[in-house]
């Protein structure tokens, strides 16, 4: 669902019929506890998009469109909560396409923000009196979970967790194929479905009925809505509302550039930092004096583009605040570009939370562009700060219209030096050697059973310091564990991804899968050590590899310590260009302090990386 807090945990507060309850563990809202290890469970948000299936139908089906008020009984979301109650100024629409087709829009009530524009298809009788919708039609696909979210006919009860808190699960009811909706002139009714029986004894009565509901295909939870008595009344199609938002690309000189930007964002309820990818298209119209940035957010590729006044002589581009880069029509709410910064604080369970402010003073945001290079001018972040810095940061913030809440917030990118990089920048992709990866730290969970963490950087230049696409990286890792080192193999079975069907050795840079997590050009490798099973005994090393029009170079491998290699020689005659040190969790520190991984950059881009003790 749309809108996972960064400030707080749901509160269970279901004390009676129209309180909220908790949904399922799986999905459910969590603390945003900001720990390395959560980096393993990051979202690639950039191909989210790219991911969907066909059968989830967003758009709009051609036909005569009806559109109906809705009264009767419903579960539903709010917020971070499940309530029960009165069904209120909800629509559905309903295009009839002819020769029995129909097309039924938002057929749950308050379904959430993330899935609210579905259609589901139907079938009108002959006699134009009943629709029948099949049940297992796709709702919404999410990445984040692998799981489509299926329309079915199903009871709700209460069941509860470990720690003894509520929550709602979803018993589907399989000989339940499908429903019908009978039309009795400008009115319809739905199926009526079981309403809970009224019991003073138990305060979670009202969370049990049956109905038309969804749910999760992976885990078969409750996704959060259903219903049961519906009354569709006929009124006056609804006239699009909202902002002015442009859609279409402006006149103007195109240019397409590589995002280089830093952000923080939510991704399942953790709280992630990411260095972007993907692209940052602008419109230069020089005889108006205007620019246009299309999606210059990265919380989604919305596809929406931004107005700015531009300057040609001092290249600069000056964007008003408050400007829509997402508006959705069914939930009427927006994602507004705004300036703000975020901040973390130390919760009452000791734990550290991200805190966030909107700088609402802040009215323009100010770019350069220059020999096709995009700067954001006046952002910082401090992101890969030891606890409680960790996460402060200032740059420009996606904020929900409705609420308020905070989307994620994007900033320069640095460089080694703590220099700022372009936000955005064209890329020749053509055959390069890649620098070489680096390595951010190393967390060993030792032989019981847990997880270890090889944590890395993607090289985002080539050996000669010429930007690369992120779309032609790969990487390897090597293994060495003291009989020489030899190439891991990530198998199929047990890295389960809709790409990876077969083993392999070579993983795109951007593909996610459980084992490896890659967020912007940074990346996670791990496995669960089971008994006396650890990750290697020796010595470990990743290799980038650069594919251009069937050219493909290979980087130097870096090694987590610098020791002989069957692959590698032994550094020598190298400068030391910088040197970084982590603790055992993978957070930078400025200066070693008790066990402590030492890494080490040399003048020709390769690293070495060694344990010391102070």
């Amino acid at each position: 669902m749309k809108k996972i807090s960064l400030l707080l945990i749901a509160a269970l507060v279901a004390v009676s019929a129209s309180a909220g309850i908790n949904m399922k563990a799986s999905h459910n809202v969590r603390s945003a506890r900001m720990e390395k290890s959560e980096l393993r469970t990051a979202l690639p948000m950039a191909h989210k998009s790219l991911r969907a299936p066909s059968r989830v139908i967003t758009d709009q089906p051609a036909g005569e469109l009806h559109s109906y008020l809705r009264s009767g009984t419903a579960i539903y979301p709010q917020g971070q909560d499940i309530y029960m109650g009165e069904q209120e100024d909800g629509r559905m629409d309903i295009v009839f396409a002819g020769e029995g087709k129909v097309y039924l829009k938002n057929i749950l009530y308050r379904t959430g923000d993330l899935w609210g524009n579905y259609w589901v298809e139907g079938q009108l009788n002959d006699e134009g009196t009943e629709i029948t919708v099949q049940m297992g039609q796709s709702l919404y696909w999410s990445y984040n979970y692998q799981a489509d979210i299926l329309l079915a006919w199903g009871t709700t009860e209460i069941a509860y967790d470990q720690e003894g808190a509520p929550y709602i699960n979803f018993i589907i009811d399989d000989r339940m194929q499908e429903v019908v909706y009978t039309i009795d002139g400008e009115t319809i009714y739905g199926p009526e479905g079981v309403a809970p029986v009224e019991d003073d004894q138990n305060p979670y009565w009202g969370f049990v009925a049956t109905g038309l509901g969804a749910y999760w295909t992976d885990d078969y939870s409750f996704a959060g809505a259903m219903e049961w008595g519906t009354v569709f009344t006929e009124t006056e199609p609804q006239e699009p509302e909202g902002p002015s938002i442009i859609t279409e690309q402006p006149e103007g000189d195109l240019y397409t550039l590589k995002r280089n930007s830093a952000t923080i964002i939510t991704s399942g309820g953790e709280v992630v930092h990411n260095k972007t990818d993907g692209d940052v298209n602008i419109v230069i119209n020089e005889q108006e004096g205007k620019a246009y940035i299309q999606n210059p957010l990265w919380l989604q590729d919305y596809g929406y583009w931004v107005e700015g006044d531009y300057d040609a002589e001092s290249g600069m581009i000056v964007v008003p605040t408050g400007q829509y880069v997402y508006y959705n029509e069914s939930m009427k709410y927006g994602i507004q570009l705004m300036w703000g910064r975020t901040y973390a604080y130390e919760a009452y369970d000791g734990s550290y939370r991200l805190g966030y402010e909107i700088d609402n003073e802040t009215q323009e945001i100010y770019f350069i562009f220059f020999e096709n290079a995009l700067y954001l001018l006046g952002s910082e972040g401090d992101v890969m700060a030891e606890f409680p810095e960790w996460g402060n940061s200032t740059g420009m913030m996606a904020v929900y219209s409705d609420n308020q809440e905070m989307g994620c917030i994007e900033f320069t990118n640095k460089d080694s030096n703590g220099d700022d990089l372009p936000f955005a920048q064209f890329i020749n992709t053509v055959p390069a050697v890649p620098a070489a990866p680096i390595i951010d730290g190393w967390y060993d969970g030792g032989d019981e059973e847990g997880n270890s963490f090889f944590i890395f950087s993607m090289p985002t230049t080539d050996v000669d310091g010429n930007l690369l696409n992120p779309e032609c990286l790969s990487f390897s890792i090597w293994i060495d564990n003291g009989d020489g080192a030899e190439l891991f193999t990530f198998e199929a079975d047990t890295y389960v991804n809709d790409y990876l069907f077969e083993d392999t050795a070579e993983i795109p840079y951007w593909m996610y899968a459980y084992g490896y997590d890659i967020t912007g050009y940074g990346c996670v490798f791990y496995r669960t050590n089971e008994g006396d099973n650890p990750l290697f005994t020796q010595n470990i090393g990743v290799q980038a590899f650069y594919d251009v029009d069937g050219i493909k170079n290979a980087s130097e491998i870096a090694w987590l310590y610098d020791i002989p290699s069957s692959v590698n020689d032994v550094n020598a005659g190298k400068t030391v260009a910088s040197v970084r040190y982590y603790n055992v969790a993978g957070q930078q520190m400025a200066q070693p302090s008790g066990l402590t991984i030492q890494v080490t950059t040399y003048s020709d881009g390769t690293t070495s990386a060694v344990k010391v003790v102070k």
